[in-house]
């Protein structure tokens, strides 16, 4: 009778191949995790640059007993002295950029008794493949 202990040559190919195939799997999971790692694109600045602009505006926008005094099609001042002014392809809050790559900005108000709503058209990157309108409300 033949003894079942130890390693035979059978279950030794079968552990090859089935290490070969995991070891396989990590490294076409590696290559392509860090080929993608590398590949930056310029849409994530462009949503950077869009968020930068979000995080400087809703400030202003959310503050209380703030008011728009000056608004052009390109430049917007509120009554707590800042003003935000698209020149150059760029963002700047009182002559400081906070945005670049910047193809077209546009405000516009709405008014209601209420309330302003300020629509704000931003079209960012070099090909203009970013564009969006967004509303922002503003307590009266």
């Amino acid at each position: 009778m033949k003894s079942n202990r130890g390693v035979t040559t059978t279950s030794l190919i079968i552990y090859v191949i089935a290490m070969t195939i995991v070891i396989g799997i990590i490294a076409t999971i590696n290559s392509f995790f860090y080929s993608n790692v590398m590949n930056l694109e310029d849409g994530s600045s462009n949503i950077a640059e869009l968020t930068k602009f979000n995080m400087y505006f809703l400030e202003d926008t959310k503050k209380s007993n703030n008011d728009i005094v000056k608004l052009s099609n390109n430049s917007i001042t509120f009554s707590s002295g800042n003003t935000f002014t698209f020149q150059d392809n760029a963002i700047y809050l009182n002559n400081i950029r906070i945005c670049e790559d910047v193809q077209n900005l546009q405000f516009s108000v709405n008014e209601n008794s209420d309330k302003n709503i300020i629509n704000v058209l931003v079209t960012i990157g070099d090909n203009m493949e970013y564009t969006k309108t967004t509303k922002y409300v503003m307590k009266k």
